[in-house]
Parts: structure tokens; sequence; C-alpha cells
């Protein structure tokens, strides 16, 4: 009996350490997959909340049209977000973060031209920032519609990011001509012609006395 007892527990052993390495991996694969998810639902929330101050302040068309798409990308991904999270029981909180919160108060006291250059930056950053995260998660999350969403979400952002960098370059443009976010008119362009001298005043001079 006391032999069986010592295999039983130099089996249970054996067991235990086999399995922790496997436990520990998918604890970390967890971890790495639930602060992927909480950043982007982060992340993504903070997007929608410029994207409507964008329309609320701007007056360039072009802008807005920036804005309009980031609004309806990022409210349908955040959608999709929070599904998958309540899915795999992981709580996020689809809200901008405090970083997110001082940019939207530095371009809620900006206006005209200087909100749009403002905007266009701070979307090439943000982009830019975000692809970089999905782009991991593409490839190292360990649940396979973790992996999936942040694929399928890859090629919004950067289309996102291709329009920004339009756009900071087309302000940039502007502000180089002299008329920023403003297209120049024709008559701007052209500088005026110079008037040709006006005739002398004909009829006989006349006569000294």
């Amino acid at each position: 009996m006391p032999k069986r007892k010592l295999f039983l527990s130099v089996l249970a052993s054996t067991v235990l350490a086999l399995a922790c390495p496997w436990a520990a991996s998918a604890s970390e694969g967890s971890a790495t997959d639930q602060a992927f998810l909480t950043r982007a639902a982060a992340d993504g929330s903070a997007e929608v909340a410029l994207g409507q101050l964008a329309l609320q302040k701007s007056a360039s068309p072009q802008t807005k049209q920036l804005a309009q798409h980031i609004v309806d990308d990022h409210t349908k991904a955040n959608e999709q977000l929070v599904a998958l999270a309540r899915q795999k029981q992981i709580t996020v909180a689809p809200e901008p973060d405090a970083a997110a919160k001082q940019k939207l108060d530095k371009l809620q006291k900006l206006d005209g031209d200087a909100f749009d250059r403002a905007y266009a930056q701070a979307m090439v950053k943000d982009h830019q920032q975000a692809i970089q995260l999905f782009t991991k998660a593409s490839t190292g999350a360990t649940d396979k519609d973790v992996k999936q969403f942040a694929a399928q979400t890859l090629p919004v952002l950067q289309d996102h990011l291709q329009m920004a960098r339009q756009l900071r370059q087309a302000g940039r443009d502007d502000q180089m001509q002299g008329t920023p976010g403003s297209p120049r008119s024709p008559m701007q362009e052209t500088p005026s012609s110079t008037q040709p001298p006006s005739a002398p005043p004909s009829g006989p001079p006349s006569s000294g006395h």
C-alpha cells in the first residue's frame, strides 16, 4: 500500500509538472489577448469621439469626409470588439482613456484651419499606432477569433491612415500657398494685369501769352 501511494504521488507530481508550463502559456496568451482588446476598445472609442468633434467644428469638406469615415468604421469595429470580448468573457471599457481626453480638450480649443491641421496630424499618428497594435495581434494573438478580428480590421485602419496623410499634405500645401484650408481661386493665382498708361488728352496745346 505504501508503494502504491508513493507511485500515485510521483504520478501526480509528473502530471502537474507537465501541465504547469502549458497552463502558464495559456494564461499569458489570454492576458495578451485581453490587453489587446482593452487597448483597442479605448482607442476605437477615442477615434469616434475625435471624428464627431471634427464633424462639429470643421468647415473643410475633406476633413469632414475623413471624420465621417472614421466615425462609421470605428463604430462598427467597436461593436464587433465588444461582442467578441463578451464572448471571451473579457471586460472592456469602450471609452477614451485619459490621454485621448486631453487630446480632445486641446482640439476643442482650436478653430478653422488650425483645427483641421491638428486633427489631420492626430489621425496620422493615431492610425500609425493602431496599425502596429493590430498587426501584432493579427499574428501573435492566441485566440483565433481575436486574431481574425485584428486581421480583418487592419485594411480599414490602413485606408484611414492613407486618407489622413493626404489631408495633412493638402493642409501643408495650402499653408505654403498662403491660403491655409481653402483652395485658391484663379483670380488669386493670376496676378492682376498692368493697366496701360492713359493716353494724353487730345486737342491743341494752349498758347502762352
